[in-house]
């Protein structure tokens, strides 16, 4: 296959300006992820969304964490130079490798960073209970 230089070089020139980089992929999502005495905590930073736009679940292990905003109207009068800021839609899960309580997690999203507190369930060892003969 031979590709025009030209064509080439607008490729590569859309490619590093982000013009070919899907809103739908999650490794810009930055997160941290880190253990308390009491909880595990996730921090997802996720600018430009409302907390309506957002929803938190847990099942089997796993941190479910997904987001969808809408375009905006565009306004017909506006002659853009550039248009970068995109819309669209996220999916992140994340694995627990922690026995959670997910009953009792907390949710909260300030200044563009979800974070999630699932308090950890400290597992006990039963001894054993005697069993008296009737």
């Amino acid at each position: 296959m031979i590709i025009r230089r030209d064509e080439f070089r607008n490729f590569l020139d859309k490619f590093f300006e982000g013009d070919l980089i899907p809103f739908k992929d999650v490794n810009y999502l930055a997160s941290n992820i880190y253990e308390t005495d009491k909880d595990v905590v996730v921090e997802l930073q996720i600018p430009g969304f409302d907390k309506k736009d957002i929803k938190v679940s847990f099942q089997e292990g796993y941190l479910k964490i997904e987001g969808k905003s809408s375009e905006e109207k565009e306004e017909k009068n506006k002659n853009y130079w550039r248009r970068e800021i995109k819309k669209g839609s996220f999916l992140k899960v994340i694995p627990i490798p922690k026995e959670v309580d997910h009953k009792q997690a907390k949710a909260s999203l300030t200044n563009g960073i979800l974070k999630v507190v699932l308090p950890k369930i400290e597992k006990t060892i039963e001894t054993g209970k005697e069993i008296k003969i009737e």
